[in-house]
């Protein structure tokens, strides 16, 4: 499963997606939330890319395709997506490769100060 990252698309895999399926891999690309063509089936949903939702996202399509257990490659939003799978349900990953980009944020403990000598 290779996820893109923010403001790229699944165009970023263009030259590596063909390399891993003449090795013998199943290669998934999927758009992530919001990009190209993502739709919401119903305009009452709530648009909403909060770190977990993108990979609750990843993971119903792994449920819909009855894919148990998937190697996660992505940089950026996609490297997130593929941490938050592997931290939260990592019976579902069987390797990740994770390049660059965004961690698992705690935001609600980025809201508070550091102690005053560090700040």
């Amino acid at each position: 499963m290779l996820l893109h990252g923010w403001p790229y698309d699944i165009h970023s895999f263009v030259d590596v997606a063909p390399l891993l399926a003449s090795a013998g891999y199943r290669v998934i690309v999927p758009y992530l939330r919001g990009h190209g063509t993502t739709r919401f089936l119903s305009s009452g949903t709530f648009r909403n890319a909060q770190q977990s939702v993108v990979a609750l996202d990843i993971i119903a399509l792994m449920d819909a395709l009855k894919i148990e257990k998937a190697i996660l490659a992505g940089y950026d939003w996609g490297a997130r997506t593929a941490n938050i799978i592997a931290a939260l349900w990592p019976e579902r990953c069987k390797a990740m490769v994770s390049v660059n980009g965004y961690l698992i944020n705690n935001l609600e403990r980025n809201k508070l100060p550091l102690p005053p000598k560090a700040e």
